[in-house]
């Protein structure tokens, strides 16, 4: 049985906004969780449903490896931001005992809790499936306390994120401190930049009406130096191409902890 996250009986495509919200494990009146950082004028709702139909087609195409690449090795507890339809969730590796999915979509992030629900009931093993809570909240204001996430995941979502700054010093706020033996949590990334040269600056010159129908994505943006500017140790990440849109969107991957000097 595939857990793709799919409309089930009550939830149907034709709503833009999805069913009402009423299992989020988080306090709804928790300023953290109500609070949405404004960005500019975007059409949330047309996104959700365009990647809802492209996800799948892109998963085929090398996402899904992508993906099983961005969470190897992790283990503990994790902070997955704008974790989308959940597509990610089938990829942890058993030492993960805990994932908090964070998405602040409706339609999206109920996608995400069938799929962890159905990821649940389908597991042979369930001593190998972390616990998966599909959160309403968003990247700049995450419901974890202070030091208690071993990773944090981004994954295709910092370029819509509307204060960048203010989700990694979240991130790095949650993550864990290095003490002793015990190395620092660190983030995991998967994010589209800027390109080089012409294909850049193409991305510069469509990147308004691009942010207003991709739910405030940014095609431009220089990631990188926004996680050198907050403090993270960027040598581990790699800018690499990826099909089938080659060259127009390289992705940069890999890990990043905070900087000894930050």
């Amino acid at each position: 049985m595939a857990c793709d996250g799919g409309p089930e009986t009550g939830v149907t495509m034709t709503d833009p906004a999805g069913p009402a919200d009423s299992s989020s494990p988080t306090d709804p009146t928790d300023p953290a969780v109500t609070t949405r950082p404004t960005g500019p004028a975007r059409d949330d709702a047309l996104f959700a449903r365009g990647w809802a139909l492209a996800s799948p087609v892109l998963e085929r195409a090398g996402l899904a490896r992508a993906r099983r690449k961005l969470v190897a090795g992790l283990s503990g507890t994790v902070v997955e931001v704008g974790a989308g339809s959940g597509a990610t969730f089938e990829h942890y590796p058993p030492e993960v005992t805990r994932v908090v999915a964070v998405e602040p979509n409706r339609l999206l992030r109920e996608r995400a809790r069938r799929r962890a629900d159905c990821l649940a009931r389908t597991a042979t093993d369930t001593a190998g499936r972390p616990r998966i809570e599909v959160v309403d909240s968003v990247a700049e204001a995450l419901p974890v306390g202070d030091g208690d996430a071993d990773a944090v995941v981004f994954g295709l979502v910092l370029c819509t994120v509307p204060d960048v700054p203010a989700a990694l010093a979240e991130a790095r706020r949650v993550l864990r401190a290095g003490r002793g033996d015990l190395t620092a949590g660190e983030l995991r990334l998967l994010e589209h930049v800027r390109a080089d040269g012409a294909l850049g600056r193409a991305a510069d010159r469509i990147a308004p009406l691009w942010g207003h129908i991709g739910g405030g994505c940014r095609p431009n943006q220089d990631t990188a130096s926004l996680l050198a500017g907050a403090g993270f140790d960027t040598a581990g990440l790699r800018t690499r191409p990826f099909p089938p849109v080659v060259p127009a969107m390289p992705m940069l991957t890999g890990s990043a902890r905070v900087a000894h000097s930050a």
